[in-house]
């Protein structure tokens, strides 16, 4: 989609090195990087908390685009922090953040079991061991390697042992494959079980709809998710979402001491992000992901490690050889080449990865020649 690339490059500030890292932190737009300026320059002028007063429309608006996204209900009439029979949006200082404040605030206390997949995200699980909850893990395949969860598993899991709550990543933070989050509601919903749902990597970049209808109604879900990834909104902003009729409806309130500009700039991003047409920006990203595995399919010394046409931006590179210092390879792509990506350790999915990975996760704007320069300065850097 080149008119799609060309108005989100056109849209941000020239780059000075080549930016293949959006699942760590996307390059904002003008206009977010202005409405963040904007908002800090009125504090200066009236301060802070006339600031913030006079900005709580902006910031509902921001709440409804997050509920447009899931497909709730962002057309009632409640007081923009749901008190319609729309879903409740708050504002965190990130995901991790985001994460923790719903453990806290579950009705009865911290879990004490809750049930995930075995490539969960390694900060979670420490999240999670930190509240006093045990992790068990779903059954997987012995192969190593991402695995695409499957509804029967988790059905049969429920079964057998009832956990206080699911525990889903949407994507991963350690491999691009896609997990098939509302087909695992739909089990969590008949089976009465509450499902926190982590989309740090999946919002402004899948389709994160959950709409409470037909398998998935009367699902209690809460998804949480960060604004400085796929959405190019500020570092340091978060959100976490409840569906109407969850149990934790109206006990997930903003996190005080908030960076109000950064959420100013995610409630542009979002607006953003809605303008450009979500199922485009998907598209847009699931064709820039196949380019990208395509270009560097054949880099020597290198695997693949998704499906040619996962549905994701985000492309993961295994080293052959038992001998390469990932990190370094990362280092050398930067300093040698202008080349940013991530360098991605066992430690993000330790029961899951089998050796550190490199990180591709080009946006709207990233080219063929990204890619080709990218294959060509990785031959550079590890060939022999």
């Amino acid at each position: 989609m080149p008119g799609l690339g060309a108005a989100h490059r056109a849209a941000r500030p020239p780059r000075t090195l080549r930016h293949l890292d959006s699942a760590a932190a996307g390059r904002s737009s003008t206009a977010v990087l202005d409405a963040v300026a904007a908002h800090t320059r009125r504090e200066a002028e009236a301060g802070g908390y006339v600031a913030a007063a006079e900005a709580a429309g902006v910031l509902d608006g921001g709440r409804a685009a997050v509920r447009a996204l899931l497909g709730w209900d962002a057309s009632g009439h409640g007081d923009g922090h749901g008190g319609g029979h729309e879903g409740s949006v708050a504002w965190t200082h990130s995901a991790h953040d985001a994460l923790l404040h719903v453990l806290l605030a579950r009705p009865g206390g911290p879990p004490r079991t809750v049930l995930r997949a075995r490539g969960e995200y390694g900060p979670n699980l420490t999240l999670l061991a930190s509240v006093g909850a045990s992790a068990p893990a779903l059954p997987a395949p012995d192969a190593p390697g991402p695995h695409r969860l499957d509804p029967a598993d988790l059905a049969a899991a429920l079964r057998a042992r009832r956990p206080d709550l699911v525990h889903l990543t949407w994507l991963g933070s350690h491999a691009g494959t896609v997990q098939p989050v509302p087909e695992l509601v739909a089990v969590c919903a008949r089976a009465g079980v509450p499902v926190v749902v982590d989309a740090a990597q999946a919002l402004g970049h899948l389709d994160v709809r959950l709409p409470l209808t037909g398998d998935l109604a009367g699902a209690d879900v809460v998804v949480y998710a960060t604004s400085r990834k796929w959405l190019a909104g500020p570092r340091g902003v978060g959100l976490v979402a409840a569906s109407p009729g969850s149990a934790w409806r109206g006990r997930l309130g903003d996190r005080s001491e908030g960076h109000v500009a950064g959420r100013v700039g995610l409630a542009a991003a979002l607006a953003e992000h809605l303008a450009l047409g979500p199922e485009r920006v998907r598209a847009g990203l699931a064709a820039v992901g196949r380019a990208v595995r395509e270009g560097l399919a054949d880099v020597p010394g290198w695997t693949v490690v998704e499906d040619a046409a996962e549905p994701s931006a985000t492309v993961t590179l295994r080293p052959d050889r038992d001998d390469v210092d990932v990190l370094a390879v990362r280092a050398r792509l930067l300093a040698e080449h202008g080349t940013v990506t991530t360098a991605a350790a066992r430690e993000r999915a330790p029961e899951e990865m089998t050796r550190d990975v490199l990180r591709v996760s080009g946006h709207l704007d990233t080219t063929a020649g990204d890619v080709a320069a990218l294959a060509a300065a990785l031959t550079a850097v590890t060939g022999r």
